[in-house]
């Protein structure tokens, strides 16, 4: 699962499902295993859109930013709101796996799996 920082593009009037979508900095390998949904949050990790990613295009041009087709995602909604358990760090791109996303699924209101995801 991906997470992206929107502050900068709320401030700039832009939704929370524009801001999610523009480009963002992720390895090709980083998309092809965990992009299948993305969250995005503001100050303090708090999740402010829940998305399932349904195409993304990089560019290479660009450092091989991506760019994501974004549709809400009614399986996590209920984590809008919610402090997210963000792994350490600055990067506005990030990556929910392993004990991170552990336990971003077991606070659901009925737990997911990982493999509940696709």
């Amino acid at each position: 699962m991906l997470a992206v920082d929107v502050r900068q593009s709320l401030r700039a009037g832009q939704s929370v499902e524009q801001g999610a979508s523009r480009w963002w900095r992720y390895a090709h390998q980083t998309v092809a295993q965990h992009g299948d949904f993305l969250l995005a949050f503001v100050d303090g990790g708090v999740c402010v859109g829940a998305f399932e990613i349904r195409d993304s295009t990089a560019d290479e041009t660009h450092g091989g930013k991506y760019a994501f087709d974004l549709a809400p995602a009614a399986r996590f909604q209920w984590a809008l709101g919610q402090r997210l358990p963000l792994p350490p760090g600055r990067n506005p791109a990030r990556i929910l796996t392993g004990q991170h996303l552990r336990a971003f699924l077991d606070a659901a209101p009925h737990p997911l799996s990982p493999t509940d995801q696709a």
